[in-house]
């Protein structure tokens, strides 16, 4: 099956999740005509069983739900389409950013009202993007009921200078490449994040999703200064603030100060790999954060090189205030290296899982694997009724520092955490007076190496062993 008859046949199927009890029969012969037509002899694509299929629906009800329609697919190809074609594989638009600007894409309220309800491109519709230059990506506001797809076309590497969505909902973007080097001219504008979701929105601003996207500030940082690392370089995504439950899955990000920022809650980040970053790889600042099954790897400049930022791994925090209640978190099978090469420039210290401005409520930091130059393995502060198991926190014999994993408090707040099954250098749990500690063990090179495998195995089943846009390996070495 192609790519665009996987898109169809998903979209015509996500139409038949609800219905009434008068349209489960439609709903059970739509189905069983789907899976003749996608089925194994799909690829010639019946006419005749797809006209049987809408003839039926008609005939049995119309349509499933009062806002059902089926989907469409259009594309852009800014080497060979035009404004004036009509978005088909045929005679496909010119660049994503003259569609936008064109009013060819309905922008909905958040009552579902378009603000051009003659614009071709509805909720629920695809936007295939083709190799080439699109500009950039703003889109100031869109509520959709179903999701808007803005995705890379099968083969093709589409190239945007950022992205920006204020507020909306449902909107996803997959396989894009994204940095303002890749601009033909210098851009007039390059925000500090390359890809902002839901900044400007309230609550109902959600499910917005970036997936399989290469995003950096410049591909070679050979010939970065310090200062370059501290200013030059932008960071990777941004999902914020007033929001709730968006999603950052398999990105590459490269080349940045900060890597992901989490600050809506309920977000899923997993997949990923921040390679090369001067400040933090992952933050996760509000309530209810899935963090699973990232790599975070290549630590830049420190102190000495005039920067004050303390380095974290994962940081968590509460959004805006610093100390506060931080509840409901999961990181877990994530992969943190302070360096991956030794010969990288600008050498500094990385703190593993630095959590330490709580309370820290219900927490599970399960099955990380961290190789870090400094004390801070796995840290949580006043945290309460969390669990700690089954992680590796590793450095080599030649270091003088030997991170540990610790349940520490500033406000005397720690009780209730249990911590077992871990590999660790050192283990400190003496603020907590409740804890259950058992079966926590010295830790070896053997031991880190077997769990790193393990995890990389892991992720690499799930994600790949190269990344689908960037074209670069998760770990170029088995360890560090």
């Amino acid at each position: 099956m192609t790519m665009e008859q996987q898109l169809v046949k998903c979209t015509m199927e996500q139409q038949l999740v609800k219905c009434t009890v008068e349209q489960q029969l439609v709903k059970w012969m739509i189905k069983r005509q789907l899976a003749k037509w996608f089925g194994p002899q799909g690829s010639r694509r019946s006419a005749a069983c797809f006209v049987g299929t809408m003839c039926l629906v008609m005939m049995l009800g119309g349509r499933l739900t009062p806002t059902s329609t089926f989907a469409e697919v259009f594309y852009c190809d800014p080497e060979k389409g035009s404004l004036q074609g009509d978005g088909s594989a045929e005679k496909p638009w010119g660049t994503l950013e003259e569609v936008i600007a064109a009013g060819y894409v309905q922008f909905c309220d958040r009552e579902g009202r378009p603000h051009r309800a003659d614009a071709p491109v509805k909720p629920g519709d695809t936007i295939l993007l083709r190799s080439g230059w699109h500009g950039v990506i703003r889109i100031p506001r869109g509520f959709n009921r179903e999701p808007i797809t803005i995705a890379a076309a099968e083969g093709h590497l589409p190239q945007v200078g950022w992205v920006e969505i204020g507020e909306g909902s449902r909107w996803v973007l997959r396989g894009l490449m994204v940095s303002p080097s890749l601009a033909p001219q210098p851009l007039s504008r390059v925000p500090h994040h390359l890809v902002m979701l839901g900044e400007r929105g309230g609550p109902d601003t959600s499910e917005l999703v970036v997936e399989d996207c290469f995003i950096f500030t410049e591909r070679d940082s050979s010939a970065w200064s310090a200062a370059d690392w501290i200013q030059k370089a932008r960071s990777g995504i941004w999902l914020g603030r007033h929001g709730r439950a968006h999603i950052a899955r398999n990105n590459y990000i490269l080349n940045v100060r900060f890597g992901i920022s989490l600050c809506a809650p309920e977000c899923v980040c997993e997949g990923n790999v921040v390679a090369n970053f001067s400040a933090d790889g992952i933050r996760a600042t509000r309530d209810g954060l899935i963090v699973r099954h990232n790599v975070i790897k290549n630590i830049f400049v420190g102190a000495r090189d005039g920067d004050d930022n303390h380095d974290d791994g994962i940081q968590v925090f509460l959004f805006n205030v610093g100390r506060g209640t931080v509840r409901d978190i999961v990181l877990e099978e994530n992969i943190i290296l302070a360096r991956e090469k030794s010969d990288l420039p600008f050498p500094t210290g990385l703190q593993g899982i630095g959590c330490f401005d709580g309370p820290l409520v219900n927490f599970v930091v399960r099955g990380n694997v961290v190789w870090v130059n400094h004390w801070h393995g796995i840290s949580l502060y006043d945290a309460q009724s969390c669990l700690v198991e089954n992680n590796v926190c590793f450095v080599q014999d030649s270091s003088r520092v030997r991170p540990w994993i610790m349940l520490g408090q500033k406000q005397k707040q720690a009780r209730g955490n249990t911590v077992r099954n871990n590999w660790a250098h050192n283990f400190n749990f003496k603020a907590d007076p409740e804890v259950v500690a058992e079966g926590n063990h010295p830790v070896d090179e053997a031991t880190f190496r077997k769990r790193l495998k393990e995890a990389l195995e892991k992720i690499e089943a799930r994600f790949g062993k190269i990344h689908p846009t960037a074209n670069l390996s998760r770990l170029e070495l088995a360890g560090p």
